[in-house]
C-alpha cells in the first residue's frame, strides 16, 4: 500500500544516513508530537492551544491538501525508516530581506540528531 503524500512537485533530499521528503498523511502524528513537545518560548502560533488544536486530524487535513508546514520536510532515516523530525527553508523574517532562514526540529526522542560527529575526521 503506497503512502500517501501532498500534492504538487515533490522535493527530495538524500544524504547517506537521512531521506527528506514531503509529508505522509499517516504521518500527522508525528507532527502532532512535535507540537506537543515544543517549548514554551516558541510563539504561541506554533503551539498546541488551549482547545487543543491543531488536533491530529486537522494536521492530517493539511497535509493532504498541501498545507503542511511549506517548505519544511520530513527527516527520515532510511536505515529504520521513521520520521525524527522537518528541516526546510522558511521566510523566517530576518536579516536581509528576500532571503530563507533555516528551520528544524528533531523530536525529542532522538537526541544524537543535529548534534556533530563525535570526533573530527583528519584533513585530506
Amino acid at each position: 500500500m503506497a503512502a500517501e503524500a501532498i500534492p504538487g512537485p515533490e522535493v527530495v533530499l538524500e544524504t547517506d544516513r537521512l531521506l527528506l521528503r514531503p509529508w505522509r498523511v499517516a504521518e500527522a502524528v508525528v507532527q502532532r508530537e512535535l507540537w506537543a513537545e515544543r517549548d514554551p518560548r516558541v510563539p504561541s502560533h506554533r503551539r498546541i492551544d488551549a482547545a487543543g488544536h491543531p488536533t491530529v486530524a486537522e494536521l492530517a487535513e493539511a497535509i493532504r491538501a498541501g498545507r503542511s508546514s511549506v517548505g519544511l520536510l520530513a527527516v527520515e532515516r532510511k536505515v529504520a525508516g521513521d520520521v525524527i523530525g522537518y528541516c526546510g527553508l522558511i521566510d523566517g523574517g530576518r536579516g536581509c530581506e528576500g532571503e530563507p532562514e533555516l528551520a528544524f526540529e528533531p523530536a525529542c526522542g532522538y537526541p544524537e540528531v543535529g548534534r556533530a560527529r563525535p570526533r573530527a575526521e583528519p584533513a585530506p
